[in-house]
Parts: structure tokens; C-alpha cells; sequence
């Protein structure tokens, strides 16, 4: 057990990423100073490896989990962001949407399929509870990611059941072993080595919203007039759901215009001649790009929404 975790211990310092030793029972950090407001010669001692190995060689650290410190170190200097997807305890209640989700690896799917995006394929680690961490490397420019637990509504929080560990936090190491549950942290055999850049649409979720992003001022596809009841209902609902879109702020345009496009796409059927989808994926598409989504991406959320609300509500309303 001691050589297997100086081993993990040594193998993360020698890629550049501090390291601090954690309880095996509660997962807490025992050495102090570490954190998003300590400068990085005051972090320098989880870095350097004769100290490293002090800590896993002998005494009370030697089988000590191996606790790699986020938003630190690595290739760039500017270290690893990880995704921490736990299991759904059996007590819990999740918004309504989230309703079925089992772990918060079910509600980065559905978050991903919102953003018209695929499962992020990077470093990956199962834990003893069934929980899964996706490790990336900060972004390269731009402030760098904190952390978040849960649902706040303030990036960099995705989702319920889906923590973040950036700058100032920590998680515990492939190959370090649980006591309590008698089970190692294990890298899962398909994925990649090393961590990968966050996507593109991930990073975008974990950033605050940019009051002075520049948008670009488009004409909107025309709406056609309407006449019935239901046209007139139909009319207004995608009046509403492009002005959304429009205004929608970074972090939050992928998921206002899937969720749009999705709305739109199961009303179509009460009113064909005014929610074509020619017509309503031409209006959400100008709102799109009014908002600073590029095109290429914005068709792709448009049609994963559109094709999700043709085939009914998710939650099965009608």
C-alpha cells in the first residue's frame, strides 16, 4: 500500500501537479496551506518532490490518499479543472427535470444533448462509490475555473449531482485505495492518458455570463401571420422563444436555444403552417446568432432540440 501511493504520489508531482496527502476515511487534506488565495510559492512545498516523498515514505502519511490539487501546475502552469459526477443518494429530490437521473453523469448527458454536444472524451477515474471525475486542463487564456457543488445557478456550477474542483480544491488520485469502501479509484481502461482541453461548450457553461459580449445584430427570419386561436398561440409562443434566445447570456445560450427549439418542435403539430420547421428553425437560427452563437453550432443545438421535441414532451406531459 505505502509504494503504491508514493507511487500515484510521485508519478502526478513528476507532471508538474501538487499533491497533498488525504485521510483514507474522510477524504479530508491533513496538511494545510493550500487554496485559491495562496500564491504559488506558498503552495511550492505540494510541488516539490523531495517533500513528496517524504510524506509517502514513511509515518503517518505513508498510506495516505493521494490528493491532487486543482487550478495548479501541469503543462500550462494553470493545472487540471475536474468534473466530479457522484451517485444519487436514495433520499435525494432533483428538480423536476432531473427527475430519473441515477447519478449527475445522467445530468451532464442530458446537458450535453441540450448543447447539441458529444460525452467529453478525457482523462476519466471511477470511484469507490460509483462516481465518475472527468479531468481537463484549465483554459489556456481567460480567468481560470473555480469551484462549485451542485446546482448554485453561478457558473461554474453545471447541475445537481455535478461538482466542480477548480482553483483552491483538490480530488483524490487514480490508484489511491478507500477504506471505507474497500475499493481503489481506478482510470477507466478507454480513456484517454492524460487530461484533455475542456470542450468548447463545457468551458462555456463554466464561465460567467459577459455582460459586454458583442452581439451580433441580425434581421430575423418573418413569422408567419397567424389566424386561429391556435395559430395566434402558436405565434406568440415563437415571438417568446427567439426573444429568450436573443437575449440569452453566455453560459446559458446552448441550453435557452435547445430548450427552444425543443418547446417549438412540440407545439408544430397544433399549428404546421406557422411553426414549419423551415420556418421556426429560420427565426431561432436568426436569434442565435443576434445572441453570439456561431452558426455551425447553433444549427446543430437547433436540430438536436428540434428532433428531441418531435418525438414528444420528455417529461411526458402532454
Amino acid at each position: 500500500m505505502t509504494e503504491s501511493q508514493l507511487r500515484v504520489a510521485m508519478t502526478w508531482s513528476g507532471r508538474g501537479i501538487p499533491v497533498v496527502p488525504c485521510s483514507r476515511t474522510d477524504k479530508g487534506a491533513m496538511v494545510p496551506g493550500f487554496g485559491k488565495d495562496k500564491s504559488g510559492a506558498e503552495i511550492e512545498k505540494f510541488s516539490n518532490p523531495e517533500q513528496v516523498s517524504r510524506w509517502w515514505s514513511s509515518g503517518r502519511f505513508a498510506r495516505a490518499h493521494v490528493g491532487l490539487l486543482t487550478g495548479r501546475g501541469g503543462p500550462t502552469g494553470r493545472g487540471l479543472v475536474v468534473v466530479d459526477l457522484d451517485m444519487r443518494k436514495a433520499d435525494s429530490v432533483l428538480p423536476a427535470r432531473y427527475a430519473d437521473a441515477a447519478s449527475g453523469a445522467d445530468v451532464l448527458e442530458w446537458i450535453a444533448a441540450e448543447a447539441g454536444a458529444d460525452w467529453p472524451d478525457t482523462y476519466t477515474v471511477v470511484t469507490p462509490s460509483g462516481g465518475v471525475h472527468l479531468y481537463f486542463w484549465q483554459p489556456e487564456d481567460g480567468p481560470l475555473i473555480g469551484c462549485a457543488t451542485g446546482d448554485t445557478g453561478h457558473a461554474p456550477a453545471l447541475g445537481p449531482l455535478i461538482d466542480v474542483r477548480g482553483i483552491g480544491g483538490y480530488v483524490i488520485a487514480a490508484g489511491s485505495y478507500s477504506s471505507v469502501q474497500g475499493v481503489a479509484y481506478r482510470k477507466t481502461n478507454n480513456s484517454p492518458a492524460q487530461p484533455q482541453p475542456l470542450p468548447t461548450w463545457l468551458l462555456d457553461l463554466m464561465r460567467p455570463a459577459q455582460s459586454d459580449v458583442p452581439r451580433q445584430q441580425v434581421r430575423r427570419a418573418p413569422v408567419v401571420c397567424a389566424t386561429s386561436r391556435t395559430d395566434r398561440y402558436a405565434a406568440a409562443a415563437l415571438t417568446g422563444e427567439t426573444g429568450k434566445v436573443s437575449a440569452a447570456q453566455e453560459g446559458e445560450r446552448n441550453r435557452v436555444l435547445y430548450a427552444a427549439a425543443r418547446r417549438l418542435a412540440e407545439l408544430a403539430p397544433t399549428a404546421p403552417a406557422v411553426l414549419s420547421e423551415a420556418t421556426t428553425q429560420d427565426a431561432l437560427l436568426g436569434s442565435a446568432r443576434e445572441a453570439g452563437i456561431g452558426e455551425q453550432e447553433a444549427l446543430r443545438t437547433i436540430r438536436s432540440g428540434w428532433s428531441t421535441g418531435s418525438h414528444g414532451p420528455l417529461d411526458g406531459a402532454a
